[in-house]
């Protein structure tokens, strides 16, 4: 079982950007949810990562899914990541991301850190200082 995998659902490619970001800033592999691979959950921490659509949607492959892959939460650690608007849409900023964690943990999984929030829209000078302090805090837990 390797340590960390990082799982995305992507519909614009700016969370699969974040994704191969924390994915080598952990030294892990990058899975895009919508791939179905079921080798995506073998590992001790997954780290799900997520934008938020219209007002707290999970983006399209997650929520075709979420549902389906739960049962892979059981027993692993899980952090959270997710993408979305501050300006345009605060009230719902990176919903999706805490909607992911809150199936995490009804799942049985022991959630690990903040969720990570980024506006990589109008705070994009921000993303790689976020990143790098978040992984850092994902490394002490493992």
């Amino acid at each position: 079982m390797d340590k960390v995998h990082v799982i995305y659902g992507s519909t614009t490619g700016m969370t699969e950007a974040v994704a191969e970001k924390i994915a080598k800033a952990l030294d892990a592999q990058a899975f895009n949810i919508n791939a179905g691979d079921a080798a995506a959950f073998d590992a001790e921490l997954l780290v799900l990562g997520s934008s938020t659509w219209g007002v707290g949607d999970l983006q399209d492959d997650w929520a075709a899914q979420i549902d389906a892959v739960k049962a892979n939460f059981a027993g692993k650690k899980v952090a959270t990541f997710g993408l979305g608007d501050s300006v345009g849409f605060a009230d719902s900023f990176c919903v999706a991301a805490e909607t992911l964690a809150t199936a995490a943990k009804d799942a049985g999984a022991t959630l690990v850190g903040e969720v990570l929030k980024l506006d990589d829209t109008n705070e994009a000078d921000q993303t790689d200082s976020k990143i790098a302090a978040w992984v850092e805090t994902l490394k002490a837990a493992l």
